[in-house]
């Protein structure tokens, strides 16, 4: 049992020392509810005590004006029983109070609050010995009975034939002590909501702690998961290039129409695997915040036109009619022209894949302080739905016309990756069935136009 508490507390240490943030916890846990506790518990017994002196100046108060009455009346018994009903109804803690005159050993009463006892004998107790000794000073004994703590009064009075006089009274507190059970009961629930909140916030600050250490770990796990990738993709260009050169010179010396057509799958297939590779190490870029884009103003137009010079051959073995417009005018605008190239390229691809037959079209048009290159093609078109996610990583339209095209769904997510980077927007209009257009807005000139919508 010794070996399990002593390995627990190790256990405990050492959970401390990975995650300081325990301390706050344990003196938001410990400290602070004790200290509440003894704040509170302090106030109650002050004003207990506070309470407590009142009452003894309200009951000496009372004790002084009534013997000042027994003086005046010179103890006229009918006169101090009706004082006595008096006091008593505008006091309802009283529960007794009585004159008793002491003649030689008899103490009888001569005015109570209870008339039965008037005249009938009492004993000389020693708490009236004691009022004699201290006489004309109220003696207040603090007993407890059944209903509670209850004041008891004495106060002894000497006439002027030398006869000794007492009041009694008997003043319960189980009002002031109900109510200060009741502000204590009150208090201990406040304690427990603002405890039942500090367990609460410190279990969103363990929880917060935890999420912490797991990000750490996840970032790190991350890190080595694209510093793998960018590893195993750096590797993979090399022997895939050898590839692609050596399939196009099997291609230029295939000595017949079967093995140039193998060695044109081969260099296909890497050709493939290489855009993959690529693809892969610029959202490894992009991921880790090192993509970068080196803004430089140029035209557009020209970008427009490689690309469509570029593609045509693709577009014709399809028979898609590739075409381009607004090109003739000079577009400058402000961005990288590596980017926008890879960018329009990726578009005018994925219009070419999912394209059967019709035609694409590049149109080139200022609006406002924005250049806009819209890309339209005439093929299966994309719902509302799929919409809201082309542009999101992996994502790819799912239905039975494209089951059998290729592509990591990377492609759209990098275009817009790096249009956003060169301060440009890039959104898809479309109707299934009909087409679609994807619309490209780049910043003629940042520096002198500043913000653009």
């Amino acid at each position: 049992m010794i070996s399990r508490i002593l390995y627990a507390g190790q256990h405990a240490l050492s959970y401390i020392k990975k995650h300081p943030q325990m301390l706050f916890i344990l003196i938001l846990l410990i400290i602070i509810p004790m200290m509440f506790l003894y704040t509170g518990q302090q106030f109650l017994d002050a004003g207990r005590d506070n309470q407590n002196r009142l009452q003894k100046d309200r009951i000496g108060l009372l004790q002084d004006t009534f013997a000042a009455i027994l003086y005046s009346s010179d103890f006229d018994g009918e006169l101090v029983q009706r004082e006595i009903v008096r006091i008593a109804d505008a006091n309802p803690d009283i529960t007794d109070m009585k004159v008793v005159k002491l003649s030689g050993r008899q103490m009888q009463p001569i005015a109570a609050l209870d008339p039965e006892l008037i005249g009938t004998d009492e004993e000389y107790a020693e708490l009236y010995r004691n009022a004699v000794v201290r006489l004309d000073e109220s003696l207040i004994f603090e007993v407890f009975g059944d209903q509670g703590r209850v004041w008891l009064t004495y106060r002894a009075m000497q006439s002027d034939d030398g006869l000794y006089y007492f009041i009694y009274t008997q003043v319960s507190l189980q009002a002031i002590d109900n109510s200060f059970k009741a502000r204590e009961r009150d208090a201990l629930y406040s304690l427990i909501f603002v405890y039942m909140f500090i367990l609460a916030l410190a279990y969103w600050h363990i929880r917060l702690t935890d999420y912490r250490y797991l990000y750490i770990k996840v970032r790190k796990a991350n890190e080595m998961k694209d510093l793998f990738t960018n590893m195993i993709a750096h590797e993979l260009r090399a022997p895939l290039t050898a590839i692609r050169g050596y399939s196009a010179l099997i291609i230029e010396s295939a000595a017949d129409d079967t093995q140039k057509d193998h060695a044109t799958r081969v260099k296909d297939s890497a050709d493939r695997l290489l855009a993959i590779v690529n693809d892969l190490l610029d959202v490894a870029r992009i991921q880790s915040g090192k993509l970068s884009v080196e803004l430089d103003s140029f035209d557009a137009s020209e970008i427009v036109m490689a690309v469509t010079d570029e593609l045509h051959v693709s577009a014709a073995e399809k028979k898609i009619e590739l075409t381009h417009a607004g090109t003739i005018e000079t577009h400058i605008v402000l961005g990288d022209r590596k980017r926008l190239h890879q960018a329009i390229t990726n578009l005018v691809s994925n219009a070419i894949k999912y394209t059967e037959n019709g035609t694409i079209k590049l149109t080139m048009e200022e609006k406002y302080n924005v250049v806009e290159i819209r890309v339209t093609d005439t093929g299966m078109g994309i719902s509302s739905d799929d919409q809201k996610e082309l542009f999101a990583p992996f994502f790819r339209v799912q239905n039975d016309d494209v089951s059998k095209i290729t592509g990591t769904g990377l492609g759209m997510w990098i275009t817009k990756q790096l249009i956003e980077l060169m301060g440009g927007k890039i959104g898809v209009e479309s109707i299934k069935g009909v087409g679609t257009h994807v619309v490209v807005k780049l910043p003629k000139n940042i520096k002198d136009h500043g913000t653009w919508h």
